[in-house]
């Protein structure tokens, strides 16, 4: 498969947030060492309802876009004994680093692949992959690199593959949603029916929700899969 690391000039908003998790994740403080556990401790959280939502199998090929540590990944392989291509991407040189760092002491059946490469210019060929997930990373696109990125997924998956999404819900106060978006860096925060109208808007057939709970945070997720014609 070629892939390669990004060497693309970055968007400004891409430039914010891979700044943001770059610091927040490589230095050697209490924060940046709780942020590392959370990201980890969500490949126990999150792969379950990846699995049932994608209906995975273990033959099937994995792209996860804003992979973090790719801890999604691995727990995922892990539950379904797949030897299968899995291949995670994300903005994150720091990120990056040490998830291959992680994996690089602990069991796989088959090393997961990470890379630093862009959403909106995804360094794979096309349909290749079976399934692609994209996990709290819709927020730090504006309407027309959501956009992007959509058709993207749509390029490298296969006919009747899977996207599977999910993201923080607005809340209630704007104020609060603002604070939010301010804290990560983020540029937008979008509902379920905005989310579903972008996805079948990009011709995603079958679109679903379902539900994905993040423990840690005290608001909700808005979470769709779709299928690729």
């Amino acid at each position: 498969m070629p892939c390669q690391e990004l060497v693309a000039p970055l968007s400004e908003t891409e430039t914010v947030a891979r700044n943001f998790y770059d610091r927040w994740i490589g230095r050697s403080g209490m924060v940046s060492f709780l942020g590392r556990l959370i990201f980890r401790l969500s490949g126990a959280v999150y792969s379950g309802p990846f699995i049932r939502a994608a209906r995975l199998t273990p033959g099937d090929r994995v792209l996860e876009i804003g992979c973090g540590l790719g801890t999604i990944l691995t727990a995922t392989q892990k539950r379904t004994g797949s030897t299968a291509t899995y291949l995670g991407l994300d903005l994150s040189h720091q990120m990056v680093r040490h998830g291959r760092r992680k994996m690089a002491g602990s069991f796989v059946f088959r090393p997961v692949e990470l890379l630093v490469a862009s959403a909106l210019s995804l360094p794979v060929r096309e349909a290749i992959f079976d399934v692609v997930l994209l996990s709290h990373i819709i927020k730090y696109l504006t309407d027309e690199q959501l956009w992007l990125v959509l058709e993207e997924t749509k390029r490298v998956l296969k006919p009747g593959g899977r996207m599977v999404l999910w993201e923080f819900r607005p809340v209630a106060t704007l104020s609060f949603t603002r604070l939010i978006l301010r804290c990560c860096k983020a540029q937008k925060l979008r509902s379920s029916a905005e989310l579903r109208a972008v996805l079948e808007a990009t011709g995603c057939s079958t679109v679903s929700a379902f539900r994905v709970v993040t423990p840690w945070l005290p608001w909700s997720n808005v979470a769709f899969t779709g299928t690729i014609v």
